[in-house]
């Protein structure tokens, strides 16, 4: 793999483990139930809408811009694009969080179409400005493709989170449902608060370059970072959007299929609270490989190296495929189960069915724009992304009104389908990034042993069973991928500490290509 991906290694580690910090929610239908994990979920779809727009695009054009300086050897750019950037990000983050909170009763009637849920989208609020910050750090660091602080972050915030989560769920039980859901969405803002005093703290431990280069005035550079952050900002929104559509169409057309409130509130909250949070696990790994290639093909593109940025993007699209194909397929055949042994809901695994392909086909849009926009071909991404929407808005529409909240996700498998396909078609303009043996064909054959091995393993309910089926379907992936020879001794070797261990111990068995 390209070396960037050892950064995106790190962030895939980060964030993996604050997923595991994230398991919380497996106690949240026992401690809210479904109508309370409903109000809970109410609010993210509108709190990450409002992030996006307030923070959006600008932490990697942050990272772009630093790039861009410490490729040139201007850091006295790099710290002034930091500079006026946390100063815009902590503006904005102010006025969105401020407006979100004056606007959650409104905001609870007429988009959630539950009032209850104006609690949790106020509880929220404060999170926005305290992201914002954590962004610009974030995008700092990421432009000298320095990873470890924001996988730090990532950790303590998660930490910070659920500890807030879960104590103010006990102790506002006597509220009633709506304030132990607010106490529940308040965990963000105790979370955001602690991840950003850790980007604080690590400050004076990260070793860069203080001289070389003259800044650029700040007028030229606030209107590159504002060129460079719209589009990119925009094309952010893919997720809250998605998000969004559910959150206003889902109730909406199932109401009209006669469903009540409370019925409509549970059946969202599968979709949003067991459902979307299960397939987007695999979005871990796809997410660290989209932040690490912007500065890695930003980096190219400024020093005119067009082979490095098009082997960077194959290396990011082959390492794609290789973590998500299989991802995509497991949950598909594990959904019932997995939703049975960790929500005590069987209805909700038709739901992780239709979503599950949505898993690779994210990943490839996600991780296609950020090769994008580290090329500076920022605005296609968009342009694809509002197709995109426009798909999932006409076959939400269409598909719950005839089958229900599976439609839901059927609808959002096929929006991520036409962003990935238009976004991976214009990434032949960065050169040859594609090959059908190393790329697609090697994963298939894996995946379909692991598929094979799945379907014949007696699955139940027990979590103890559904654990095991996981990490059964995981050597069995990794065992197709030796005997088809798609697994290379530099994937191994981008795995902090173990990995050349591990490589090592493989070629000399014999069972991995040097």
């Amino acid at each position: 793999m390209g070396g960037f991906l050892q950064g995106a290694t790190l962030l895939a580690l980060g964030g993996l483990l604050s997923r595991l910090l994230g398991l919380y929610r497996l106690l949240l239908p026992s401690l809210l139930g479904p109508e309370g994990v409903g109000l809970y979920h109410m609010a993210y779809p509108i709190y990450a809408a409002t992030l996006a727009v307030s923070t959006g695009g600008l932490p990697v054009a942050i990272s772009k811009m630093v790039a861009d300086a410490a490729a040139r050897g201007a850091h006295k750019e790099a710290r002034r694009v930091l500079t006026v950037s946390l100063v815009l990000l902590s503006g904005l983050g102010l006025l969105g969080g401020i407006t979100l909170y004056f606007m959650s009763p409104w905001l609870a009637q007429h988009v959630t179409r539950d009032a209850r849920a104006a609690l949790s989208i106020a509880a929220v609020a404060p999170a926005v400005l305290l992201v914002a910050g954590m962004s610009a750090l974030r995008g700092f660091y990421q432009g000298y493709q320095i990873m470890w602080p924001t996988a730090l972050s990532q950790v303590v915030e998660q930490v910070v989170r659920v500890g807030a989560l879960i104590a103010l769920v006990v102790l506002l039980r006597p509220q009633g449902i709506a304030a132990q859901a607010a106490g529940a969405a308040s965990g963000a803002s105790f979370g955001a608060l602690a991840g950003l005093l850790a980007l604080f703290a690590v400050r004076r431990t990260v070793r860069l370059p203080r001289t070389g280069g003259n800044p650029s005035s700040l007028k030229p550079l606030l209107r590159t970072l504002l060129v460079l952050a719209v589009p990119i900002t925009v094309a952010g929104l893919g997720v809250p959007l998605m998000q969004l559509v559910d959150l206003v169409l889902v109730p909406a057309r199932l109401a009209a299929l006669g469903l009540g409130e409370s019925t409509r509130t549970g059946l969202y909250g599968e979709l949003s609270g067991y459902g979307m949070p299960l397939v987007a696990l695999p979005g871990i790994i796809s997410g660290a490989i989209a932040v690490a290639l912007v500065p890695s093909v930003a980096a190219y593109a400024s020093s005119g190296n067009r082979a490095g940025a098009a082997k960077a993007m194959r290396d990011a699209l082959r390492a794609t495929i290789l973590w998500t194909l299989p991802a995509a397929v497991g949950l598909y055949i594990l959904a019932t189960p997995l939703t049975r042994a960790l929500f005590d809901s069987a209805s909700a695994g038709s739901i992780v069915q239709a979503l599950a392909p949505s898993v690779l086909f994210f990943a490839l849009a996600q991780v296609s724009s950020a090769g994008l926009q580290g090329a500076g071909e920022t605005w296609l991404p968009l342009r694809n992304l509002g197709y995109a929407v426009l798909c999932k808005i006409g076959l939400t529409w269409l598909l719950v009104g005839q089958i229900g909240v599976t439609g839901a996700g059927l609808a959002t498998v096929g929006a991520y389908f036409v962003w990935a396909l238009l976004n991976v078609g214009a990434l032949r303009r960065l050169g040859r990034v594609f090959s059908l043996k190393e790329q697609i064909a090697r994963p298939i054959v894996a995946t379909l042993l692991m598929a094979a091995v799945l379907a014949a393993l007696p699955l139940g309910a027990s979590r103890i069973r559904a654990v095991l089926a996981v990490v059964v379907g995981l050597a069995a992936y990794f065992a197709g991928l030796i005997v088809a020879g798609g697994l290379r001794g530099s994937d191994l070797e981008d795995i902090p500490m173990v990995g050349p261990r591990l490589r090592r111990g493989l070629e000399w068995l014999g069972l991995l290509r040097r």
